[in-house]
């Protein structure tokens, strides 16, 4: 049951006596704790609000930091507000505190003490919570937090932690598991969340992002090319909700696995540059060449632009092929969206069977390797290549134009095959 919580100070300092944790002491390191009582009178009231992921294949979340104790700590010693809300496929509040004065005046000491021990109440009582819904939705999870936040009194000062690793993979918004987010232009992404009223009020809200990009467990690791990509996505979404400042907390605090028992989630494609791959190098599970790379092709042919060039960016795939018999791999071929243009399948898949010969030719076994055509069909590697119109957008469309090497088993064949047999 999902529970909001509501806690009057002058109550919690009798329910919390006695109580000791892993925090206690260390409250002098925290904002506020030296402040006299001059200075704790005239102390803006704080309001905080968590993020905290609840989904697979995020490294788990300790509450016991100094930055979480800080912020948590500086709302119950302004008499502030705090809520949590849980980042899964339905993203719900979990808790929401509103921090009231004691009835009676107490003394500098008494008030820290006080705000000590409601900090570490809350924060034992979040360490229990977690998703319940499959999939995550981190955009709606923002948007419930930002609700929170505006909800406070007028003249608080709001900030927002937010502790999760940004790769949404439901709803029809900002789903990077179904669509190739990552290489669509930030603004673009921006333009589409406003056009539906789906950018988060963040008015006067600090925002501090810790884990951004941080995976474990199935999701493939994040390479610094899609971490930075993602990054830039989410902070102009940020700003475009009018944040006051967003910054990504990039130490990395993050380890294990939960031991908690979460929902299942689906995992993000990683897409690796074709310029990663050298002689006797391990063969990335996804590896990508658009017609910006040394593999592409004639206009509306599957023949090669340049077939020197094309075999020799493909030979390190043979020689891996060859030197691992027991590998399989599919290479899946793409076509850029031509309106009314048909599927594009069969031209995609003799682009893919192209390869294949090539491969075949540096040594790989034909055993080794199936040839798929998804044309322009829907997948998770395809980017929208066309405006509002429906015209072409030639750099975007550049994108589409590729041949994708994918492992066997990688999961990420199993879907795109299956966007091959929808269509049919």
């Amino acid at each position: 049951m999902r529970k909001k919580k509501r806690i009057i100070l002058a109550t919690m300092c009798i329910v919390l006596a006695g109580i000791t944790g892993s925090l206690t002491g260390c409250g002098s390191s925290v904002m506020g704790m030296g402040a006299s009582e001059t200075a704790a009178a005239e102390m803006t009231p704080q309001s905080v609000s968590l993020v905290l992921s609840g989904h697979r294949y995020f490294p788990a979340v300790s509450l016991n930091t100094e930055e979480i104790y800080s912020e948590i700590y500086n709302a119950c010693f302004t008499y502030g507000d705090l809520s949590a809300v849980v980042v899964d496929g339905e993203p719900f509040v979990a808790a929401d505190y509103h921090i009231s004065p004691p009835k009676a005046n107490v003394d500098s000491a008494k008030k820290k003490q006080i705000a000590a021990d409601n900090t570490e109440q809350i924060i034992s009582e979040l360490s229990d919570i977690a998703g319940e819904t499959p999939e995550v939705d981190t955009l709606a999870a923002i948007q419930l937090s930002a609700k929170a936040l505006q909800s406070t009194d007028k003249g608080n000062e709001k900030t927002m932690l937010i502790y999760d690793s940004g790769l949404s993979t439901t709803s029809s918004l900002l789903n990077f598991a179904s669509q190739n987010l990552i290489e669509e232009p930030a603004e673009n992404i921006v333009h589409q969340l406003d056009e539906i009223h789906a950018i988060p009020d963040l008015k006067d809200t600090k925002i501090i992002w810790f884990g951004l990009g941080e995976t474990c467990g199935d999701q493939q690791k994040l390479n610094s090319s899609f971490v930075y990509n993602l990054k830039n996505i989410w902070e102009s979404i940020l700003t475009a909700g009018g944040a006051a400042s967003v910054t990504f907390d990039s130490s990395p605090v993050f380890s294990e696995e939960t031991e908690k028992t979460l929902p299942e989630c689906s995992t993000v494609p990683v897409v690796e540059d074709s310029l990663v791959l050298t002689e006797n190098s391990e063969l990335p599970d996804i590896i990508k060449w658009d017609e910006k790379s040394d593999v592409r092709f004639k206009g509306d042919l599957a023949e090669f632009t340049d077939t020197e060039t094309a075999r020799e960016a493909l030979r390190p795939v043979a020689e891996y092929l060859s030197a691992n018999p027991e590998e399989t791999i599919y290479i899946f071929g793409m076509t850029a969206t031509i309106t009314g243009g048909g599927s594009g399948i069969e031209l995609a898949n003799a682009r893919a069977a192209a390869c294949e010969e090539v491969l075949k030719e540096a040594g790989a076994s034909e055993d080794q390797m199936i040839s798929v055509g998804l044309g322009q069909i829907a997948n998770p590697l395809r980017i929208n290549d066309v405006d509002e119109q429906g015209n072409q957008i030639e750099e975007l469309a550049q994108k589409n134009r590729a041949v994708v090497i994918v492992k066997a088993e990688n999961p990420l064949v199993e879907k795109l095959l299956k966007c091959v047999s929808d269509y049919e």
